[in-house]
């Protein structure tokens, strides 16, 4: 047994003519109400509400933003300003209360774990390069040049961890 696959199910029914009904609905209603201030308004004046009423229900009928229908992108910008908005930048800490539920600290890292990590790295691969520094890069101590290069900072949800420092001088 074979089905048909619906097609084209993003394009609406055409039910006027070429307009959909949704379309049909907004021009309807904008030259009704264009009808009923021709005999309540001014000739220049009711002009001036016709040819608004034109642009706002042929723009609210046929225009598209990313592909989305105007009335929708007018509402979700409704709910954005209606919404209330939270922004964070920096949030407090919240520091833990002593109690039976406290946990034990894991182990930051130490500057000194990191510059181990760094002095055997480097001696690692001046063996399998054999290259020799220049006596003045080996006048500094390799602690004091890793101190230079590496920073440990604190995230803000608590955690420490090593970050290469850049100076732009």
């Amino acid at each position: 047994m074979q089905f048909q696959v619906p097609q084209f199910i993003e394009t609406e029914d055409k039910i006027v003519g070429p307009l959909s009904l949704r379309q049909f609905i907004y021009i309807a209603v904008a030259g009704a109400l264009c009808f009923i201030l021709f005999f309540a308004l001014k000739t220049w004046l009711w002009f001036i509400f016709t040819v608004l009423l034109a642009a706002i229900s042929f723009s609210l009928a046929f225009l598209k933003v990313n592909g989305q229908p105007l009335v929708r992108v007018i509402m979700a910008g409704a709910r954005f300003l209606w919404k209330p908005q939270t922004f964070v930048w920096q949030p407090e800490r919240k520091t833990p209360t002593r109690g039976t539920d406290m946990q034990p600290e894991k182990p930051a890292f130490s500057l000194q774990d990191i510059m181990a990590g760094m002095a055997l790295r480097s001696t690692w691969q001046k063996l399998q390069t054999g290259s020799r520094k220049s006596p003045a890069e080996e006048v500094k101590p390799i602690t004091q040049k890793i101190k230079e290069r590496y920073q440990i900072f604190e995230k803000i949800t608590g955690e420490r961890q090593a970050a290469r420092r850049v100076d732009y001088r």
